[in-house]
């Protein structure tokens, strides 16, 4: 007996449970032939070094790629996913199982990235999330080469990209720089495709939402259309600024619809919602904000950072972190979401957040919020 269940759509993709002849399928069309193309691909990368479903199957029918898994029979409502697990801990007010969870991601994630560490350049890893978006006529380009205003405020007042460095920018107190125009052409010249990088094989976008794991079925990855060579600091400032940011606020905010079969993670105190002040005359802008992720989620970073970057970057001789991971954080805040089509508070919480990753005496832990402000500790 055929049974299709579970109907979803992510962006252009539709998805569906099925069960067939025994068989309890996962089914996504696609379409997008070049995207289907880069999944298969990323998955036969992924299959033998990372716990991954099968793919059993993939189809041209007229414009759509038809993609057949197994599906993993450990994920359902509000239960399966990396972001559950988070999300109960913070519901909780305890960490035990997700730490649980925690040690086999990351155990898996510190033997494969051993294995397949090298030094390489950007033209040899997985280009989608970085060298393409900062490439000419890639989303940097289409985002903010029309110079397209910021709505920052309430009100009618907005800045420009290119108006930022004539502006006495002060973020929580302190003064900031950003120079637009010089950092596009530094994160060109950052990703191109000669310029060096070390790399090893990654999912290439370790969201919450992409990693899976249950007691019984122990750790899963997800969506493979990032998957194989990847740069490292790449792969580390995406689930650093997800939990930061994206996952913590963003992305439930603007997208309820990837979070319909896990509900829990759109409530307090999963959700943290920022508080936002800005004051501005013609030559200053000052904002004032105050966004620190959940428990559970800084309980995550400083995990990830202790255990897999840290001892990386020893390994590799990197002693800045900040510094190493500056232009992938950078990346993350300025091409995934367009600033001029956010919500202005949060147009000036990136901005604000961006002023301070480009300033080299921000440490990544205060970044991340995971030190006390000075607000916090009077």
């Amino acid at each position: 007996m055929l049974r299709i269940t579970n109907h979803r759509r992510f962006t252009a993709n539709h998805t569906w449970h099925v069960d067939w002849a025994g068989h309890a399928l996962f089914v996504k069309a696609n379409p997008h032939h070049d995207e289907a193309r880069a999944e298969r691909a990323g998955h036969a990368r992924l299959r033998s070094l990372y716990p991954v479903p099968t793919l059993r199957t993939s189809r041209r029918f007229a414009r759509w790629t038809v993609l057949v898994y197994d599906r993993w029979p450990h994920l359902g409502h509000d239960s399966g996913l990396l972001l559950d697990e988070i999300t109960h801990a913070d519901l909780a007010r305890d960490t035990r199982r997700l730490d649980t969870c925690l040690a086999a991601v990351f155990s898996h994630y510190q033997q494969v990235i051993a294995r397949t560490l090298r030094h390489t350049i950007n033209g040899e890893t997985i280009s989608k999330l970085y060298g393409d978006r900062a490439a000419a006529d890639g989303r940097l380009d289409r985002y903010y080469q029309p110079n397209a205003p910021w709505q920052i405020t309430s009100g009618t007042w907005r800045v420009r990209p290119s108006e930022l460095a004539e502006l006495r920018l002060v973020v929580n107190g302190r003064e900031h720089t950003v120079n637009f125009a010089d950092l596009m052409i530094r994160l060109r010249v950052h990703f191109a495709r000669h310029s060096p990088v070390w790399a090893a094989v990654t999912q290439g976008d370790p969201t919450d939402l992409n990693i899976g794991w249950s007691p019984a079925g122990g750790p899963v990855w997800f969506d493979y259309d990032t998957g194989g060579l990847n740069a490292l600091p790449g792969e580390f400032a995406c689930f650093l600024l997800y939990q930061r940011l994206h996952g913590a606020w963003l992305t439930p905010h603007y997208n309820h619809a990837a979070f319909r079969d896990h509900p829990s993670a759109l409530v307090a105190p999963s959700l943290a919602e920022p508080v936002v002040h800005v004051e501005h005359t013609k030559s200053s802008l000052a904002i004032h904000y105050r966004h620190t992720p959940s428990l559970a989620r800084r309980h995550v970073m400083r995990r990830y950072l202790d255990e897999i970057i840290r001892p990386i970057a020893h390994r590799l001789g990197i002693d800045n972190l900040m510094a190493w991971l500056r232009p992938y954080l950078v990346m993350r805040l300025l091409a995934v979401y367009h600033l001029a089509g956010l919500e202005p508070r949060d147009t000036a919480l990136s901005l604000a957040l961006l002023a301070q990753a480009l300033d080299p005496a921000t440490a990544l832990p205060d970044f991340l919020a995971l030190t006390p402000s000075r607000t916090e500790a009077n």
